[in-house]
């Protein structure tokens, strides 16, 4: 049985994601958004809603009686953070520190007992689970008409995501293509993200940045730019 708690946090996280969304549709026609401004300031956007949300009636009443003064400290938050710290924050460090030696590293073990031992724990996945539907060059050839010659420029050129199945086999998502193409924009995914493999993992899970959709699907709408901003924001941060 969900606790009323759980129900509350769960419907709050629903406002954030919606305001996000609609900054976001809201602002994308904004020339002065630069890459990441746009989904930095639906994420900001969505946050600020679901702490509105959670407050009592009383504090909110407050907060309107003191809105002007609000919005000031809101913008000097932005304005000052990080400022002549290189993006830290400066932390308050007692004079004397208890001094700990902690529990070390523990045992030395052997190669054969690591690998051992990561055999244990590993949980073995199938790329089809969570890749998706993949296809190798003859299948994506007999079912939606993409030559080889094409498929190989793709990849050399970076449009197309290839992953290695096995250790010499390329595989590709066959959600990237559109009209036997691979959709606008995987390129510049894939320069944020630096591999293909974590690049397909953000494309195909539902980004709340983007309303809950797919990057993927995005992308084969022709909204790439929209896309393009949410990635950078995202990948920024790692």
């Amino acid at each position: 049985m969900v606790s009323p708690n759980s129900q509350t946090e769960r419907r709050d996280r629903n406002i954030a994601d919606r305001v996000a969304a609609k900054v976001t549709n809201a602002l994308k026609t904004e020339k002065g958004f630069g890459p990441g401004s746009l989904a930095l300031s639906a994420l900001i956007a969505g946050e600020v809603a679901e702490v509105v949300a959670r407050l009592p009636a009383e504090q909110r009443q407050e907060l309107n009686a003191h809105s002007a003064e609000l919005k000031q400290r809101i913008r000097r938050l932005f304005e000052s953070f990080g400022r002549g710290q290189s993006g830290k924050i400066s932390l308050g460090i007692p004079d004397e520190i208890e001094p700990s030696k902690g529990e070390g590293l523990g045992a030395i073990v052997t190669s054969e007992q690591g690998r051992e031992g990561l055999a244990a724990i590993a949980v073995h996945r199938k790329l089809e689970d969570w890749a998706g539907r993949v296809a190798g060059a003859t299948e994506l050839s007999r079912n939606l008409g993409v030559a080889r010659s094409s498929l190989n420029r793709w990849q050399h050129e970076g449009d197309v995501i290839g992953l290695l199945k096995g250790t010499r086999k390329h595989v590709y998502p066959v959600e990237q293509f559109i009209d036997g193409r691979p959709a606008l924009g995987i390129r510049d995914i894939i320069k944020l993200a630096k591999s293909e493999r974590t690049a397909w993992l953000w494309l195909s899970q539902r980004n709340p940045v983007l309303g809950g959709r797919k990057p993927i699907d995005l992308l084969k709408q022709d909204r790439v730019s929209e896309v393009v901003d949410a990635a950078a924001a995202y990948f920024a941060a790692q």
